[in-house]
Parts: structure tokens; sequence; C-alpha cells
């Protein structure tokens, strides 16, 4: 990865909120995928949350859903990815963990298993080879799948994105093997880089040091700048949108899948919040009851 901090981008004008709506609910012919009916939200303890749910690349090999949340109120959206790479289980787990949560304004899109074949093989990549290596800056996508989800990225016109994986390693870290594990990667756009390095603290010092087997090597750190250099997702959102995208990764390294999880759901509600988000996990709403 190229470090490029000192790039900026400002935003793009935004579609209005009824706009990017219409859009996302009527684009099922370039995702080669349909619309279920809209329908209570697993999300929905709290009624006022609805999850639609869409289908990308239906009746292949790819088939693999797409949940819109909407709260009772227009706000911003954001795009959460998990399964990329299917066997990072962490992101899967935590994408369908943030279909659970509340939050009074704004949608979320969360796409769980990306690359289906993967999840389901628990491989890193699919049949046509790495998932997160299918996204050009300013060209074309490169795989029908990889088509698909840009086409529901590009539509949603998201405030943020958020790509989460796992690796063996640790970011600059002397513990363990090699690896990209306890860093955000921002896009270079806007405040990405800023709000990556603050919520990599605030995590730090809220999830890392308070657990039993914490040591400085388990810090969150801030990642290199995602601008353009290669051909993976937020990469793409850096270039193409010019919008907040983070590469999430949390370490394999001597840690469990529940712990992994739970740092990465973490991760993605604190990234969010920067973006207008207030978001409530199913662990708080359970502490309030």
């Amino acid at each position: 990865m190229v470090d490029r901090s000192g790039t900026d981008r400002s935003a793009a004008p935004r579609r209005g909120a009824s706009t990017r709506r219409s859009v996302l609910l009527g684009a099922a012919t370039a995702l080669g995928g349909g619309l279920v009916g809209a329908r209570p939200g697993r999300a929905a303890e709290s009624p006022s949350i609805t999850e639609e749910q869409r289908t990308l690349r239906p009746n292949t090999r790819y088939e693999t859903p797409a949940y819109v949340l909407e709260a009772p109120k227009p706000g911003k959206t954001a795009v959460v990815l998990g399964g990329v790479h299917g066997s990072e289980r962490a992101g899967i787990d935590a994408a369908h963990r943030v279909r659970e949560w509340t939050f009074d304004r704004g949608t979320l899109i969360v796409v769980p298993e990306a690359n289906a074949p993967a999840v389901r093989d628990e491989t890193y990549v699919g049949p046509d080879g790495d998932l997160n290596q299918q996204f050009p800056p300013a060209g074309r996508p490169t795989t029908p799948i990889a088509e698909a989800i840009w086409t529901l990225v590009d539509e949603a016109d998201p405030a943020a994105v958020v790509d989460l994986h796992s690796s063996m390693g640790i970011w600059d870290s002397p513990r363990g093997p090699d690896g990209f594990g306890q860093a955000i990667f921002p896009s270079a756009a806007g405040e990405a880089r800023e709000i990556a390095s603050r919520t990599a603290r605030s995590l730090t010092d809220a999830r890392v040091r308070p657990a039993a087997h914490a040591t400085d090597d388990y810090e969150f750190t801030l990642g290199n700048t995602l601008a353009g250099a290669h051909p993976r997702l937020i990469h793409k959102v850096s270039v193409d949108l010019e919008r907040a995208g983070y590469l999430v990764e949390v370490t394999r390294h001597g840690t469990d899948l529940d712990t992994r999880t739970a740092w990465a759901e973490s991760l993605v509600a604190e990234l969010l919040e920067n973006h207008e988000f207030d978001v409530t996990l199913p662990e708080a709403r359970a502490r309030e009851e």
C-alpha cells in the first residue's frame, strides 16, 4: 500500500435522500438482481427500522443478499461489506451484526457475504480470484460480481463505505507474522484519514486496553491512505466517488473469533458515528433493558 496522507479531495455534491432511495429501489436490472418486498428487519426490535433485501447476481454461484436498512428519518447512506475474502469470518459475522442495529436517521446497506462462493468454501479467494483486486479505479470492475457490488455502491451515493477484513499479522508490529491487522486504511477523500485516526485511538482505549490479554501490540493504528494505487474496492471509492472509505483489518494472531468480531463491529459503529449515524448496538440495548 502507498501512503498518500497528503492527498485530499472535497466531497462531490450529494443527491437528496428521496432521490437516493428511489435509485436504490429501482436499480435491480443494473445489479442483475431483484428487490424482495419490504419487511421488518432483524434490526427492528425497534419497529421503526425497515429492512429490504436485494439479491446480487441471482441464480449464479455468486448470488448473495444485500440488505437495505432504513431509519424513520432521512439522512446519509453508508455501505458495509463483509466476506470479500471468504476465510475472514470476523468481518462476515460483524456485518451480519450490523443488521441488528437501531439508528434514528439515514440508510445502511449491508452485504455480509460479498464473495458468496468463497464464504461457503471458507477460502480467501473465489472461483474468479481475489475479489478485492477487481475494482480498478477509473475503470470498469473486471468480474460480474465486482460490477454488481460496485453498481450497488455507486447508486447508493454513500457518505462512507466500510470494507471488513482480518489478517494473520499486525500492521507495523514485530509481534507475530507480517500482516495488516489492527489498522484502519482510509480513502483519500475528505476527513477520512482524520476520522480513521480518531477511531483507532478511541477503540484502543475502549476495547483493547481494558481486555485481560491486552498489550500495546494490539492497539489499533492508522494505516496507509488508499488513493488509487491498487484495484481494491476502497481505492475505487476514493478515486471514483471521492468519498470516505475504510478498509478495516483486525488480527487473527492470538485472538479468538468473538473478540475479532466485536472489534470489527465496534469499529464500524465508531466510524459511522463520524458520518452522522447515531447507532445503538444490540449489547447496549440489552443493558438498557
